[in-house]
């Protein structure tokens, strides 16, 4: 019990394996789909402000889409993973949980500059999970 005046810190759930595996394959598909959708957009915007020809525009487009879903992904399925890590090591605070894992994951894609296009998505990933994960009405 914490002394008087004081709240005593959230209880965390054990963690298995399996809901590891979950994190790590909703990070994986939601990235893709989220990297999918940025690199179309991306790819539509280069076409019509004429910056790719027209006769490019499929090779540009699948080279868009597959860049930013393999980037975005590997940002979402890292950070789910290092906020498994955090609930394996007892971290109570979801704010830490959270802030560490967006550290962590958003490095590699804010470090290098042809990327740095992609962290407003990134963040958009982590403030839905964060909302659906400990704020939304449900839980």
């Amino acid at each position: 019990m914490a002394p008087a005046g004081k709240k005593d810190a959230p209880k965390t759930p054990n963690l298995t394996l399996e809901d590891w595996g979950r994190h790590v394959a909703f990070g994986v598909i939601c990235g893709s789909l989220t990297g999918f959708t940025v690199g179309a957009v991306d790819a539509f915007r280069m076409v019509k402000s004429g910056a790719v020809p027209r006769a490019d525009a499929a090779r540009v487009a699948f080279h868009e889409m597959g860049r930013s879903a393999v980037v975005v992904s590997a940002f979402f399925s890292v950070y789910q993973t290092v906020k498994c890590l955090c609930l394996a090591a007892d971290v109570k605070y979801p704010e830490v949980r959270v802030g560490s894992a967006t550290a962590i994951a958003i490095a590699p894609v804010s470090v290098i500059a042809p990327l740095r296009r992609l962290v407003p998505y990134c963040l958009t990933l982590v403030a839905v999970d964060t909302y659906h994960t400990f704020f939304a009405p449900d839980r």
